[in-house]
């Protein structure tokens, strides 16, 4: 039983990583156009919207086990608010891949001091191996942001303040993204669906979007047409609304190991669907970080799997690992 849930987990987290991918290029060509915020109250606006009947009519007992997670929800819909919304303005400034490669990135490597912040949380011992790979995370990262800097992304140079601006978001996002993911895997663990957890995960980001927008209705109505905002909800349901039901459900099922290990090639394909998009041009250091990061990633993965078997106390608990 054990092992059929951790094969769906994969296969579905195999599922988000590509249509992760395909977001992230897709809206990081549309966020040229369409502010952030517009999508962000869209899409979280929607989440409630298509998974709260849902809830209401088929896990009435887990709406009434959210009771008892009450300060985890907040807190859920808090890091949720903060990484999609620092993650949207990322991909507006930035290349999509090497977003992408920090965003995910940087949960592993932040998780250490995430266990001991988060209660319930059992921080885990690592091996010397797993440190200097993650020594090698690091400097994937590194790499991405160097590349930022020099102007060697598909997108050329950029002014220095943008690019700090968005890597300053992108970390940000990722460790946020960490924290959100690891409550939620133990309120699925509480007993609460994934759908019913995704009716209630998001109103702190529509709420922040709303405030957000409120200082600058102008900008962000800005050439915001009735055809505009229907494209916008419908990549909203296809490319985000979904993606995010399939990632709690996989979150529910699969290890944090398994979930890692997948997260690790969506980089390089998000790095292949830019060069099918053609809005940016091909960068060889974009692809050599993306290879770069996916080696370490899936090697730190593996190295964590092989610690929780042989090493004693051993836990893999955070959802960043």
């Amino acid at each position: 039983m054990t092992s059929n849930r951790e094969t769906t987990g994969f296969l579905l987290s195999v599922v988000f990583v590509c249509l992760a991918a395909g977001r992230d290029v897709y809206f990081g060509a549309l966020f040229q156009r369409v502010d952030p915020l517009t999508v962000a109250l869209t899409a979280f606006t929607l989440c409630t919207l298509v998974f709260l009947p849902v809830a209401l009519a088929t896990d009435r007992g887990g709406l009434a086990r959210l009771r008892r997670h009450a300060r985890t929800l907040a807190w859920i819909n808090a890091t949720s608010a903060i990484a999609w919304l620092s993650f949207f303005h990322a991909l507006r400034m930035g290349e999509p891949a090497l977003v992408q490669v920090i965003f995910f990135g940087i949960g592993p490597l932040s998780v250490t001091w995430i266990d001991r912040l988060v209660p319930g949380a059992a921080p885990a011992a690592r091996t010397l191996g797993e440190r200097r790979l993650h020594a090698g995370l690091l400097a994937s990262l590194l790499v991405a942001v160097a590349v930022m800097l020099g102007g060697w992304s598909g997108l050329g140079a950029q002014p220095l303040g943008r690019v700090l601006a968005g890597v300053a978001l992108t970390v940000g996002g990722g460790i946020a993204i960490s924290v959100s993911t690891l409550l939620s895997r133990k309120v699925n663990d509480g007993g609460v669906r994934p759908a019913t957890l995704i009716a209630v995960r998001f109103p702190g980001a529509v709420m922040l979007a709303a405030a957000l927008a409120a200082l600058s209705p102008a900008r962000v109505a800005h050439d915001l047409t009735p055809a505009v905002l229907g494209l916008v909800a419908a990549a909203s349901l296809l490319l985000i609304v979904l993606p995010n039901y399939v990632n709690q459900v996989g979150i529910a099922l699969a290890s944090p190991l398994t979930v890692r290990a997948v997260l690790a090639v969506g980089p390089v394909l998000v790095f292949l669907l830019q060069l099918l998009e053609g809005r940016l041009p091909s960068s060889p250091f974009t692809l050599a970080a993306c290879v770069l990061y996916a080696v370490f990633a899936l090697a730190s993965a593996a190295a964590r799997r092989h610690a929780i078997r042989t090493v004693p106390g051993a836990l893999a608990t955070a959802a960043g690992r």
